[in-house]
């Protein structure tokens, strides 16, 4: 006898706690309405970056 006869139930055990952290990172901001604004959209991060033309020279 051994740790052999519990494996299963560690492997469940196991398991489930990886589908809860799963979960928590998915859903929590929405479940525990902790984020109170929202992420900014596409065009609020273009507005922020800058483009700039790239020039290569050769020597």
């Amino acid at each position: 006898m051994g740790l052999h006869i519990f494996w299963p139930a560690s492997a469940c055990l196991t398991l489930f706690v990886v589908c809860v952290i799963m979960i928590v990172l998915k859903f929590g901001p929405k479940l525990c309405k902790t984020r109170h604004e929202p992420l900014p959209s596409d065009q609020d991060w273009e507005g922020k970056s800058y483009s700039r033309k790239i020039s290569i020279s050769v020597a």
